[in-house]
């Protein structure tokens, strides 16, 4: 255990983690989830005890707080994947995989929390998650960020949540039927 200290002060990582084997959740739809946890528990099905990691799989829509946030420990590792809530049918999916992490990355043990990672389309990242994996698209821009691209030439909505996007884009349409108002008064004065 004092050779396991001194390496992770030497790398400048979290010194209270788990010293034995990690707990690795995967939070995704059930035939993703289930699939990449069978994977990987037969990757480390020949490792040593102590260092082999416990794989678990949840829905987090559905079931993944109820069954394993009370199983969060100090260098545990909650990996999401986060579907694009930009697309309206996905975007109570979304909410419901934010909230999980959210909810399990607050937990606690010493000051210190698992780390968690999300991996999707969506650009932004949660603010309790430790990283965020962005997934580039081929999908063409959505009508709200192809007008606010138009409209400030610059924007660019890297970033930014479904809800932020949908924000500015508001901003914008109110801020263009303030300019029409204006417009028309001075054509009736």
């Amino acid at each position: 255990q004092l050779a396991t200290l001194l390496l992770r002060a030497l790398q400048h990582r979290p010194l209270f983690h788990r010293m034995a084997g990690r707990s690795v959740v995967i939070g995704d739809v059930p035939w993703v989830s289930q699939c990449a946890e069978a994977f990987a528990s037969k990757l480390f099905a020949c490792s040593y005890s102590n260092t082999t990691p416990s794989f678990y799989a949840a829905n987090p829509a559905d079931h993944l707080v109820h069954r394993l946030t009370h199983r969060v420990v100090r260098g545990g590792l909650l990996a999401v994947g986060r579907p694009d809530g930009r697309i309206s049918g996905l975007s109570s999916q979304e909410a419901s995989a934010c909230l999980s992490v959210n909810q399990a990355s607050s937990i606690q043990n010493f000051g210190v929390t698992l780390e968690s990672l999300t991996i999707g389309a969506n650009p932004s990242k949660l603010p309790l998650s430790a990283f965020a994996v962005y997934i580039p698209t081929n999908r063409p821009n959505f009508l709200c960020e192809k007008t606010l691209k138009d409209y400030s030439g610059e924007w660019d909505g890297t970033g930014k949540s479904a809800n932020a996007i949908i924000g500015d884009y508001e901003n914008i349409w109110k801020q263009s039927e303030k300019e029409q108002m204006e417009k028309e008064m001075e054509i009736s004065e």
